[in-house]
């Protein structure tokens, strides 16, 4: 939508007799309760597109392009990175003129930024300071022309349903760009980003989001939610946008101006649960030098607030927490052993990353909560103090009440340091000391007793998925009609059978063959190792795509529903893992999609040959710790961008001369705690 520009006393006389007129017409009274016929209405239709236009001249002096010169090649040319982008004025200090964008303008090096006014005037800008936490950036740069800044105190409070615009502008003559929405969420991104259905391109990034009367909302960032597309980018022109509210900028502005970096404030609290919206707020493990360690809040402890908000659930914490800085103190309230206590906490920038660590052994959750000791990996800590069947009740001062605040507590574990763990063994309650161990290293070469037989018979079948073009070809044990495995009940049974297996979802690149052809390569391995392989063709037979990404974990939950296969013992990998074998596309899809699906994949088993893949590194989190797996001997063997990988706390294990029952025989033992 194109829209003519004015001078912005004339365009606010036009936007206020818009307005009026739009009220005549009852737009901005119901535009939340339309119906088909109203919104048909041809004399609604003007008057709406009346007020839209009247909004955006309103706003459009201060809105401005931002173009990036000479930029440095480090990638594909991706869009986020070196197309123009917008931004907003946000402030004139003399001849200094300071502009709001979108954080993509400096996320690599560049000769030069350049701020384009709605005139055509082109103004050499300098990065003043970045806010990290809300992937903004100030600019500023001299004017001897006339300049308008909006105003961020407008007092406008969005509500949700109301019709928003995002403002932006656009190619070689500044055009104006408009894309009408609601506002349909607010507090979302952990509690610091409107949302708004306007289709909103990558050249909007960094424009306004403004209501009816031209108030500016907040100014628009390239984000997505969890769960969404990986890319921040990937959503654009999508329906789904968010912006950073005027009134957070507005409190920030001054720092920015003295040139602080703004980071998000971290405290180090890990939950006893893998799904944060699961009520409960009980604490399983505490990071190592983090704010709430330094602070004294203790695993086991329950959080009840977060600065005087009750708090029912970790993804109520997190959310309230969204909205604070590194730097900043906040007061959290605990519950420990019935007692009532408040911990004022300074957030921190930066955790040290995890050195995830282990026991080495299996465990069942019983139906009353125990954790019981179903295996024990030989020649682990655990080898010298446990035994089958002991139910573990205590590590350190927490209490065990579920295998997923247990493994959580070990990834946590600081490396090298002996910890305090209560068993039951039969009537008996006993105390001991064990030292977990890294899991990064070099790979365990042996599983737990009992795992190399299978008497179960194991078919092979083509697998499809509604939504996918993608052909797939897996290997499991016999199923029955209804997709159960013959004798046996995923929800019960014998402890030591049910849920226990592993999965493995093998990618082939272009030009290695069939999936039904990959299966049978694998199969033997499979049957011996106890781990369902599934093997999948890229849609498009000459590459794999961004949007299978997503398409590859719904593969592993349709495998999941199929087969035993133990939750935590899901790999994503390549032939590449293999000792001997080159590296392929799928590698790199392997990798993104273990990064990008996190929530699903615990293990990637990847070539040390991989080409990374153009995903956003996210660090490696308790609740959802990914293991990466290459066939390397020694450290030097790595690739080079495997310091990146462990300086974001991701174990990498080196496979030596791995065959195909040994990269599977690891998948299986991603189980182990």
């Amino acid at each position: 939508m194109m829209i003519c520009e004015q001078s912005t006393a004339s365009a606010l006389i036009h936007h206020r007799a818009a307005v009026t007129r739009c009220l005549a017409a009852g737009v901005l009274a119901s535009v939340m309760l339309l119906s088909p016929v109203r919104a048909a209405d041809p004399e609604f239709q003007q008057a709406m597109a009346t007020a839209v236009r009247a909004a955006a001249d309103h706003v459009l002096p201060s809105v401005v392009m931002i173009e990036i010169v000479g930029t440095s090649e480090g990638g594909q040319g991706e869009v986020e990175q070196d197309a123009p982008t917008s931004g907003v004025i946000v402030d004139v200090d003399g001849d200094q003129v300071y502009v709001i964008a979108s954080q993509i303008v400096a996320m690599k090096p560049a000769a030069s930024i350049l701020v384009v006014l709605g005139n055509g005037q082109r103004e050499t800008a300098q990065v003043v300071a970045k806010d990290q936490h809300r992937d903004l950036v100030l600019l500023k740069f001299k004017s001897s022309a006339p300049v308008a800044a909006i105003k961020l105190d407008s007092g406008a409070a969005g509500t949700v349903g109301q019709t928003t615009i995002a403002v932006g502008r656009y190619g070689a003559d500044v055009s104006p760009m408009v894309s009408t929405g609601i506002l349909s969420a607010q507090g979302r991104l952990d509690g610091i980003a409107l949302q708004t259905d306007a289709r909103v391109s990558a050249s909007l990034y960094g424009g306004a989001l403004i209501d009816l009367y031209g108030n500016v909302l907040g100014v628009i960032i390239p984000a997505v939610a969890e769960g969404g597309a990986e890319n921040p980018t990937d959503w654009y022109d999508s329906g789904i946008a968010f912006a950073i509210p005027t009134e957070v900028i507005a409190a920030k502005l001054d720092r920015l101006k003295a040139g602080q970096t703004i980071q998000k404030g971290l405290l180090g609290i890990v939950s006893t649960s893998q799904d944060l919206n699961d009520t409960g707020t009980e604490i399983a493990a505490v990071r190592s030098r983090s704010p709430a360690e330094a602070a004294g809040i203790r695993a086991g402890d329950r959080v009840t607030a977060v600065n005087q908000i009750s708090v029912q659930r970790h993804q109520q914490i997190r959310q309230v927490l969204g909205s604070f800085d590194a730097g900043e103190t906040v007061q959290i309230g605990i519950d420990r052993d019935g007692q009532s206590m408040n911990f004022d906490v300074t957030l921190a920038d930066t955790i040290p990353p995890l050195q995830p660590q282990r026991l080495g052994i299996v465990a069942n959750q019983t139906a009353d909560s125990a954790v019981v000791v179903s295996g024990i990996l030989p020649g682990s800590p655990a080898a010298k103090v446990l035994e089958l069947d002991d139910v573990i009740l205590q590590i350190g001062d927490a209490e065990i009440a579920s295998t997923d605040a247990l493994r959580h507590q070990m990834i946590s574990a600081v490396p090298d340091t002996a910890i305090p763990i209560r068993f039951r063994r039969g009537d008996e309650t006993l105390d001991a000391s064990v030292t977990p161990e890294s899991i990064a290293g070099k790979m365990r070469n042996q599983s737990p007793a009992g795992w190399d037989s299978n008497d179960d018979r194991w078919i092979d079948a083509e697998m499809k998925l509604p939504e996918s073009g993608n052909v797939a070809h897996f290997v499991a044990p016999r199923l029955s009609q209804d997709g159960d495995q013959e004798g046996g009940d995923q929800e019960g049974g014998d402890q030591e059978s049910v849920r226990d297996l592993g999965l493995m979802i093998l990618l082939l690149g272009p030009g290695e063959g069939t999936p039904a052809g990959a299966v049978q390569k694998w199969q033997a391995a499979a049957e011996r190792s106890g781990v369902v392989v599934c093997a999948i063709a890229p849609e498009d037979q000459g590459k794999w795509q961004p949007k299978e990404l997503e398409i590859v974990a719904n593969f592993a939950a349709a495998m999941m529903k199929k087969a035993p296969i133990h939750p935590k013992a899901v790999a994503v990998g390549a032939a590449g893992a293999v000792s001997g074998a080159d590296a392929t596309a799928a590698d790199s899809m392997a990798l993104a999609a273990s990064i990008s699906q996190s929530k699903v994949f615990f293990g990637v088993a990847i070539s040390a040959k991989t080409r990374p893949p153009a995903v956003r590194m996210r660090e490696n989190e308790p609740s959802a710790s990914l293991q990466m797996m290459m066939p390397v001997d020694e450290p030097t063997d790595l690739p080079g961008w495997a310091q990146t990988i462990e300086k974001a706390g991701y174990p990498i294990i080196r496979g030596g001369g791995v065959d195909q029952a040994g990269v599977l025989a690891w998948v299986r033992r991603l189980q182990a705690i």
